[in-house]
């Protein structure tokens, strides 16, 4: 009994699709709601919808012109390849939901143009659509300022959105925060190798310069002067200025030096004055370098020295004197010392880099200041006093600076 119930509802499912074809294929005039179908074609025009109606999938052709259309809720079936949608109020249509049409008809609709359109806009310019009503009709209903304008010539002027301006400018403060992030991290990096290799990179520099930049290998400029630099300095003090300068410096000690030094220990006369010898070793040299530590504040004959060759700078108006602090001298013991207090106050001086990195720098600078001339622009001093160590020494060795000047002359 169940088994021919079973095969009736068969025969009668069969029976129905079978007329459903039979009138597919005969273009059978079937009712739909508002809309009348014949076959695979639907005819909607003038039946006052606000919407777009539901229609069957296998739809090629829909006609919804003379409706009140403002936008389409609905994405059109992929079979769909005719859409006339004239005389209706679309304002902004979404050119996605025309994606499967070949013919499209939008004439006669009141676009809104606004910021808002530019997506279809873009459409209209580039797809491959055959429009079955010339483009260049279609105008703008909305704002008023815009009324007539056609589409085609709003697209030249539209404006984008503040939306997309804040999408731009969201994006450019993504790039700038990339590109800061990465200069900081590019900054810190090279801040990092050139703290640790400073002294390797700018013996590079030095060589690069040299053959590129300078050419030749700079060497004292020709004058009748015995030496390049008179180098005042403590006894105390001796076998640490040998290493550390002498030997960088003082051509005698390596063929590379570019210098001719003068030193009490080498260049002074045995039995002359001591004042004399000082006196002939800074009129006769360039430069007077002082390496200025504790114990060269403590010398007299050193800070006499020092005196004298200020005389000579302040006579001749030349910057004659190079000062090197090395040790640990604090500047209110600089400042303790008349010799030394009025050059402080005015001019640079050097001091002896704490990283070893750095030598290759200050002998640089050192040697730069040695030979170069540079002459003093309205440089005024105070009265000069006599030098004063911090521990005088005996009666005999102490000079007045009257005694200096006169000599001096």
């Amino acid at each position: 009994m169940l088994e021919s119930c079973s095969s009736g509802k068969n025969r009668m499912w069969m029976l129905v699709n079978y007329l459903v074809w039979i009138g597919l294929f005969l273009q059978v005039h079937t009712d739909h709601p508002s809309c009348f179908l014949k076959g695979q074609h639907a005819d909607c025009h003038s039946k006052g919808h606000y919407w777009v109606p539901v229609l069957p999938p296998i739809i090629t052709h829909l006609y919804l012109e003379m409706n009140y259309i403002s936008e389409i809720n609905s994405v059109f079936p992929v079979s769909l390849k005719i859409l006339i949608l004239s005389n209706n109020y679309l304002a902004s249509p979404d050119p996605m939901t025309f994606q499967s049409l070949h013919f499209l008809s939008l004439s006669e609709n009141r676009f809104h143009c606004d910021c808002t359109l530019d997506f279809f806009l873009k459409w209209l310019n580039m797809t491959n659509v055959t429009f079955l009503s010339p483009v260049q009709d279609y105008r703008c209903e909305f704002p008023s300022a815009v009324n007539g304008l056609p589409l085609l010539e709003y697209s030249m002027i539209i404006e984008p959105c503040e939306e997309d301006d804040e999408k731009t400018v969201h994006a450019f403060k993504g790039i700038l925060f990339a590109l800061s992030a990465t200069l900081i991290t590019s900054v810190t990096f090279c801040g990092i190798i050139y703290a640790h290799l400073r002294g390797q990179i700018f013996i590079i520099y030095k060589k690069i310069a040299g053959r590129v930049l300078e050419g030749s290998k700079r060497t004292p400029p020709e004058n009748d002067l015995k030496f390049d630099a008179f180098v005042c300095f403590s006894n105390n003090n001796y076998r640490w200025v040998e290493a550390a300068l002498l030997k960088q410096l003082d051509n005698q000690f390596s063929e590379e030096n570019l210098l001719r030094c003068c030193f009490e220990a080498r260049d002074f006369l045995p039995g002359e004055d001591h004042l004399s010898n000082i006196r002939d070793a800074i009129w006769g040299s360039r430069k007077t370098l002082c390496i200025v530590s504790k114990e060269f504040l403590k010398d007299g004959w050193c800070l006499e020295a020092f005196t004298l060759a200020q005389s000579r700078m302040l006579e001749e108006l030349t910057n004659i004197l190079i000062m090197v602090v090395v040790g640990k001298v604090a500047h209110y013991q600089l400042m303790k010392c008349n010799a030394v207090r009025a050059f402080v106050q005015r001019r640079e001086y050097l001091t002896w880099p704490d990283d070893p990195q750095d030598l290759e720098w200050f002998y640089d600078q050192l040697i730069t200041q040695i030979l170069k001339d540079t002459k003093l622009k309205n440089f005024k001093v105070d009265k000069l006093e006599p030098a004063e160590p911090e521990h005088q020494p005996g009666a005999v060795e102490e000079i007045l600076l009257e005694n200096v000047r006169a000599i001096a002359k």
